[in-house]
């Protein structure tokens, strides 16, 4: 074999390029993620109903609910919880279920379990978990004329939160990188109507009066159909309340006197007591949880939000744009620490090269056939769908230690063959074919150690079959 590849260097050389060319153009196309895109076979139903009690919520919505999802195929094990409020219905399935089937089957038993809940309750809320589902980095977004832990502007915050809400998450969002940006630190907001005493005493108008004028203009029966011989007319009436500026410029008749709501009260949206704040360096702040998608490139993503972020920045100078918690260092981490192993390798080969073979040129052989191997192993990653993540790295760069070992002792064994007075092809087949069967022997020893780990049941197996096959291509294709 050796000696049919020898007689056919050009071809050999264009099939290693070739190789090498399509490896590259494929590792520039590799999902990069922290973690392996691993579902987890767990599926949550939220469950909400506000002004209810636990035993209520749980007798009309949770357990007619429950009584549905038990039908879903695959399902190993079931819970719910309900507190005033709110409930939680969680499902276990087996591993190996299609967690995409089984989530499209519970809300297909969601909808069917709708027809016997009250009306007023909202739908329950389907959540899928994944192990890609955790946050790559938190987006602060804080005011720059605030002080730490210092009293914030209420107003100015509260404007920092719509925007927050309604600009820059959605923008965020839509950006193809990005799965989900989840906002926290937003307090709740409230219509606040503050009464003038001395107004409502000189025009006779009560509290009950004011009452009365918000219900009658905070309604919308909807359309309405009225016959009227042959012609038939919808009618639809909506005064439903939706700005402060809708309750402002209510109508309140006392006598022949007609008044605004504006002329006897103050009108003003503030936010609701808070049970928690959001802080970035001692500033009240609305955070972001940013979930990146998958199947993208984490370095495309950052470099996208960037651009976002620097955009908002220079649009609103008032407000401060700020990374923290990056979880993407530890992945950068990984990729310096395999650049760092091939670069000590090299050094490595040079030394031992010097002083042990006495050659200078076998370092530079040896390098090319690392860098080769690794470009190539990343074609296998693409084709069989395997994310650069910190488990299949470090599985690479255990592979790349062997894959020197391997390196050294062709070349020395060729070395010596040199010296006896082979020449340079007659070296490079006997001494290459004389250590192919250990070298062979010795990597498919190592592969066998890390077999079992593709056998190995739950998350845990599906977690490190990434490192397995990345050992295991990387040494056959060394």
């Amino acid at each position: 074999m050796v000696k049919f590849l020898l007689q056919r260097p050009i071809a050999v050389l264009m099939a290693f390029t070739a190789c090498f060319i399509v490896g590259l153009v494929t590792y520039f196309t590799l999902p990069v993620s922290l973690l392996p895109d691993i579902a987890i076979p767990q599926i949550t139903v939220q469950v909400s109903g506000e002004h209810s009690s636990a035993r209520e919520l749980e007798n009309t919505v949770v357990a007619p609910v429950r009584r549905q999802l038990l039908q879903v195929s695959g399902l190993r094990e079931i819970k719910s919880e309900t507190r005033d409020g709110a409930g939680v219905i969680r499902m276990e399935f087996e591993f190996g279920v299609n967690t995409d089937l089984a989530f499209i089957e519970v809300n297909e038993k969601i909808d069917a379990a709708m027809n016997g809940l009250p009306k007023e309750v909202n739908r329950p809320k389907a959540i899928k978990a994944s192990a890609t589902d955790i946050p790559v980095l938190y987006l602060n977004m804080t005011l720059k004329n605030d002080r730490a832990y210092k009293e914030t502007n209420e107003q100015q915050f509260l404007n920092l939160c719509e925007l927050a809400e309604n600009v820059v998450k959605r923008r965020i969002e839509q950006l193809p990188e990005v799965a989900m940006a989840d906002i926290t630190g937003v307090p709740g907001r409230m219509l606040q109507i503050v009464p003038d005493a001395e107004k409502l005493a000189i025009t006779g108008i009560t509290i009950e009066d004011l009452e009365h004028a918000l219900e009658a203009n905070n309604v919308e029966p909807g359309s309405m159909l009225v016959r009227d011989g042959y012609y038939e007319y919808n009618i639809r009436i909506a005064t439903l309340l939706r700005t402060p500026e809708d309750v402002e410029n209510i109508y309140i008749r006392k006598g022949d006197r007609l008044m605004q709501l504006k002329e006897l009260a103050k009108v003003a949206v503030v936010g609701k007591k808070e049970q928690g704040l959001s802080l970035a360096d001692g500033k009240r702040a609305v955070t972001l949880a940013i979930i990146k998608q998958s199947d993208e490139n984490m370095d495309a993503m950052k470099a996208k939000l960037k651009e976002t972020t620097d955009y908002f920045a220079s649009l609103y100078p008032d407000i401060e744009f700020q990374v923290c918690r990056n979880q993407t260092e530890l992945l950068d981490y990984t990729i310096s620490n395999l650049q760092d192993n091939l670069s000590l390798g090299f050094l490595f080969i040079f030394i031992v090269a010097i002083f042990f073979l006495g050659d200078v040129r076998s370092p530079v052989i040896i390098g090319i056939s690392m860098v080769t191997s690794i470009v190539i192993t990343f074609f296998f990653f693409y084709f069989c769908k395997v994310s650069l993540n910190v488990i299949s790295l470090s599985g690479l760069i255990l592979a790349v230690g062997m894959m020197i070992d391997s390196s050294i002792i062709v070349t020395e064994n060729i070395s010596q063959y040199r010296e006896k007075g082979y020449s340079l092809k007659r070296a490079c087949a006997t001494g290459t074919t004389e250590m192919i069967t250990p070298m062979l022997s010795s990597s498919l020893t190592t592969i066998a150690v890390f077999v079992p780990l593709v056998f190995l049941s739950g998350i845990a197996g599906a977690i490190f079959m990434d490192q397995a096959f990345s050992i295991t291509v990387g040494l056959l294709i060394a």
